[in-house]
C-alpha cells in the first residue's frame, strides 16, 4: 500500500479536505508495528469507517484468521478529531454531549469527555458495593462495554449510548483514543513484584471476543478489531473454561488466574478485556510505619507508610488531596474526605474538582503518611449497574444477550509503587526531601484513583475504609 492508498483511506474514513503529511507518517509507521498480523498490504480501507478484516470465525478451535492489515485507530481518531474539534467543557445535563454539540451526523473525538464518562461509571459501580473497601477498573470496564456496543441494537444501543452520553464512530473514536494513548506504556511481563515494581511504568490492556462454538457477525467483528485491536478467536465449548483462564492469566501478569466466567451450554461467545498496571513511585516513600486507621468500626491500626515528598496539595471543601506521581503522565491521587465524610458520598463533580486542583497545583514539600494495602474484588456488573440494557446485542450473534457481566480487580499499593489488574468479562449468551509545608495523614476512609493524568481517564478507583481487609 503506498501513501496514495492510505491517503485516500483515511480521507474516507473521516473527510477531511488534507491528509497532514505527519499523520501519513504516523500511520505508516502505526502500520508496521508487529502485533502478530499478516504482512500488510492484501486489503485495503473500505467503506466508511470499516477496515474489511479476514476474520472467519468457525466451529474448530484454535484462533481464527487474522486481518491483512494492523488496525489503524489512532489515525482513524486523529482524522476525526482535525475534522472536528471536540467539545472541550461538557455541561452536566445530560443531552450536552459533545455530539449534540457538534451537530448530527458529524465525527467528534473527545477523550476528556470519554474519561469523565468512565468515572461516572466506575463510580456508579462503586456506590452499588457494599464491605469496607471497593474497588473498580473503570477504563476495562467501558472497554468492555464499548466493545459490547458494536454489536447492541434497539433499546440496548440506545441505553449504552445514553449512558456514555456518545454514538456511533463518535463513541468508538473517543475510547480507542484513551486507549491509544497508553500505547507507549505497553509491555507484557511474565509476573509483576508489589515490593519490586518496575521504574517504567507498564500498563498492558488487551482485548478479545472467544467464540464458542458459533461464527459471530463480520459487522462486529471488523469494527472491534479497527478502533480496539480487539482480536477474535474460537474455541469448543469443552475447551472454554481452559481457554478463557489461560487468557486471562496471561495478560494479568498472574494476578488474576481465573475467569470469572460460567460456561453455560446456550452461550455462544465472551468479551474480555485485560488491564495490567505496574509502577514504581517516582519518590519512593522512605519509612514503614503502623497507622492508627479510623474504621466505621473504631480506631485500628494498620500497616503503613510515610515520607516528605514533592507532591502537588489542593483541598475543596469536603476534601483534601495530594497527588503521587509514578512519571510525568500516570499518577495516584489521594483523595481524603473531611471527618465524617464517607468516600463513596463524595460526587462525581468532587472527584473532577480534586482532579482539576491538583492539574493545577505545583509540586511542594508534603508529610504524606498513607496506608499500604492489597484489595481484591469481583463484581457483577449487570447487578451494579442495572440502568444499562444489554438484552439485545444481535449485532454479535442473532438473539444475543448478555447473561453474565463480570469485573475481577486487584490492586497493591506498598512503599515501592503500585501493582493492578483488571479482568472485565462479558458472556454473550442466546435464546435459541526538606521540610514539610503541611501534613497529609490518611488516617480514616479515604479515595484512591490511578490515572492518566493527561486526559483524567481513571485506571482504577477504589473506596477504602478499611485498609488491613483484602476485600
Amino acid at each position: 500500500m503506498n501513501d496514495d492508498d492510505i491517503r485516500d483511506a483515511l480521507n474516507r474514513a473521516a473527510p477531511h479536505p488534507t491528509v497532514p503529511a505527519g499523520l501519513l507518517r504516523g500511520a505508516l509507521r502505526r502500520r508496521r508495528r508487529t502485533r502478530g498480523l499478516v504482512a500488510a498490504g492484501a486489503l485495503a480501507l473500505a467503506g466508511a469507517l470499516i477496515v474489511p478484516l479476514a476474520l472467519n470465525l468457525g466451529n474448530g478451535a484454535g484462533p481464527v484468521a487474522e486481518p491483512a492489515s494492523a488496525p489503524v485507530t489512532d489515525a482513524v481518531a486523529e482524522v476525526a478529531e482535525s475534522a472536528q474539534p471536540p467539545v472541550e467543557e461538557a455541561a452536566p445535563e445530560a443531552e450536552a454531549t459533545p455530539e449534540a454539540a457538534s451537530g448530527e451526523g458529524s465525527v467528534t473525538v473527545s477523550p476528556e469527555f470519554a474519561a469523565t464518562r468512565s468515572l461516572e461509571l466506575g463510580w456508579d459501580v462503586i456506590q452499588a458495593a457494599d464491605g469496607p473497601n471497593r474497588v473498580v477498573s473503570p477504563s476495562s470496564l467501558v472497554m468492555s462495554l464499548v466493545q459490547a456496543a458494536e454489536g447492541a441494537e434497539g433499546a440496548s444501543l440506545a441505553s449504552i449510548d445514553d449512558t456514555l452520553g456518545l454514538t456511533g464512530d463518535s463513541r468508538a473514536a473517543s475510547f480507542a483514543a484513551l486507549r491509544e494513548q497508553l500505547l507507549p506504556y505497553d509491555s507484557l511481563p511474565a509476573s509483576v513484584d508489589a515490593d519490586d515494581p518496575p521504574e517504567t511504568p507498564v500498563v498492558h490492556q488487551a482485548s478479545r471476543v472467544l467464540a464458542i462454538d458459533s461464527e459471530l457477525k463480520q459487522p462486529f467483528l471488523e469494527r472491534i478489531a479497527l478502533f480496539y485491536d480487539a482480536q477474535a478467536e474460537s474455541t469448543t465449548f469443552d475447551d472454554a473454561k481452559a481457554n478463557l483462564d489461560a487468557w486471562a492469566t496471561k495478560h494479568t501478569a498472574g494476578l488474576i488466574e481465573q475467569s470469572a466466567i460460567e460456561p453455560k451450554p446456550d452461550f455462544v461467545a465472551v468479551l474480555q478485556d485485560a488491564l495490567l498496571f505496574a509502577a514504581a513511585w517516582r519518590d519512593e516513600f522512605r519509612y514503614e510505619q503502623p497507622i492508627s486507621f479510623i474504621t466505621p468500626a473504631g480506631p485500628k491500626t494498620v500497616e503503613g507508610v510515610s515520607d516528605v515528598l514533592p507532591v502537588a496539595y489542593a483541598e475543596g471543601e469536603r476534601w483534601t488531596a495530594v497527588r503521587l506521581p509514578y512519571d510525568d503522565n500516570l499518577a495516584a491521587d489521594v483523595i481524603l474526605p473531611t471527618a465524617g465524610v464517607a468516600p463513596e458520598s463524595l460526587t462525581v463533580e468532587e472527584l473532577e474538582a480534586a482532579r482539576a486542583a491538583l492539574d493545577a497545583a505545583a509540586p511542594a514539600p508534603i508529610g504524606v503518611t498513607m496506608p499500604t494495602l492489597e484489595l481484591t474484588a469481583k463484581t457483577d456488573l449487570l447487578n451494579a449497574l442495572p440502568q444499562l440494557d444489554l438484552s439485545n446485542l444481535n449485532g454479535i450473534f442473532d438473539g444475543g444477550f448478555a447473561g453474565q457481566w463480570v469485573q475481577q480487580t486487584k490492586l497493591i499499593v506498598t512503599a515501592q509503587g503500585t501493582v493492578g489488574a483488571a479482568l472485565t468479562e462479558m458472556a454473550v449468551f442466546t435464546s435459541s526531601g526538606g521540610s514539610a509545608e503541611r501534613e497529609f495523614i490518611v488516617d480514616r476512609p479515604y479515595v484512591f484513583r490511578v490515572s492518566d493524568i493527561r486526559t483524567g481517564w481513571p485506571l482504577f478507583v477504589a473506596a477504602i475504609s478499611d485498609p488491613s481487609e483484602e476485600s
